[in-house]
């Protein structure tokens, strides 16, 4: 019988063009309901982000395959929510759902990609999915498949993006699996940590903790795992590193402060193309409640950022980094002229017996 595999659904993002339906001659008994089975993968570095395998809900899957000898791609997945509900089968359990079921065509090789933002679409100028249907004349992995241009990070814009794939699944007569995507990290994480050498009795209060000046677009190949294309869309963009108001920290062991964690692109910059970011703060130093010194603070750096990181900086307030020119003596190391001591007077003390006495005794 003829059986519509290819549901149109309901796009939740801008998109490039919008994919036919496309009719197989295939029935339910003839393959097996195409399923999916996802984590957030656990066997990459371990990232505190709004994402885990608890409140990670929804993504979006691409997905199309390829018959042999067929130049074209069949497109089955174009933007499709999948969503992670109840199991009635398994009291307790979870499982993932879609709207319009699809089937495995035996024969035919698939490909599967997948993001989620949050647990929802990307819309509103944050970024773009874009998905190339699969060239058999030109099958490098760098023009298939599913990229997000233009994806944003900054204040603006400040969320988990989590990516998966799946790639060159051979569909059985029956007993297909379930589409196993693990989703992984496509963003990094920063943050600082405040400590200070002034003494103890002085108190360093930080404010207004922002990273600036960094790459807060670029597009991401969910097929490679990369990134590339970078710009800066804003003058100047930058994302808070939040602390709580009137934090301070102290010359005492274990009074260190912290700052919130911030989503950033991921990207190693170059210092030979001076490419740089700039973390900026203001502290107000108080003795007795009293403040004696406020400074704002800026700081440049290269960072080296690698997707799925947290990177904690540790920066030490002391009077060099505050701009102090500290108190310091000039002394010379030997005194010369009419104030030096003179070392050339000797004087011989000789201790003996008095023989007469043949006795000897000290007083």
């Amino acid at each position: 019988m003829k059986k519509n595999l290819l549901i149109g659904a309901a796009c939740l993002m801008t998109l490039s063009a919008c994919t036919s339906e496309d009719v197989v001659d295939v029935s339910s008994t003839q393959g097996n309901a195409i399923g999916f089975q996802n984590v957030v993968n656990k066997s990459t570095r371990a990232v505190d982000g709004d994402l885990d395998n608890n409140s990670f809900d929804n993504f979006l899957v691409y997905g199309y395959y390829v018959k042999p000898g067929m130049a074209t791609p069949i497109q089955i997945f174009n933007s499709v929510p999948v969503h992670k509900v109840d199991d009635p089968d398994r009291p307790g359990q979870k499982k993932w759902t879609y709207d319009g079921v699809r089937y495995w065509v035996p024969g035919c090789t698939y490909y599967f990609y997948a993001y989620s933002c949050a647990d929802v679409a990307l819309a509103n100028g944050n970024g773009t999915p874009y998905f190339s249907l699969f060239d058999a004349t030109n099958p490098s992995v760098d023009n298939r498949a599913l990229t997000i241009s233009q994806y944003l990070c900054d204040s603006n814009h400040q969320h988990d993006l989590v990516t998966a794939e799946n790639e060159d699944i051979h569909a059985l007569e029956s007993g297909n699996r379930d589409v196993s995507l693990a989703f992984t990290h496509a963003l990094c994480k920063i943050k600082a940590v405040f400590s200070t050498d002034f003494p103890a009795d002085y108190q360093v209060y930080i404010s207004n903790v922002y990273v600036s000046s960094f790459y807060n677009r670029a597009d991401f190949n969910v097929g490679t795992g990369s990134w590339s294309g970078y710009t800066g869309t804003e003058t100047n963009p930058y994302v808070m590193l939040n602390v709580p108001a009137d934090s301070y920290v102290e010359n005492t062991t274990g009074s260190n402060l912290t700052t919130t964690e911030a989503f950033v692109i991921p990207k190693l910059y170059e210092t030979g193309k001076n490419e740089n970011a700039k973390i900026h703060f203001s502290i107000v130093v108080k003795k007795d409640g009293q403040a004696v010194l406020e400074r704002n603070i800026v700081g440049t750096w290269s960072p080296q950022w690698n997707k799925g990181n947290i990177y904690q900086y540790s920066i030490n307030i002391s009077g060099s980094t505050a701009g102090i020119e500290p108190i310091v003596f000039a002394a010379e190391q030997s005194l010369s002229g009419n104030d030096s001591w003179d070392n050339s007077t000797r004087v011989d003390m000789v201790f003996g017996v008095d023989a007469s006495e043949n006795t000897a005794s000290v007083e």
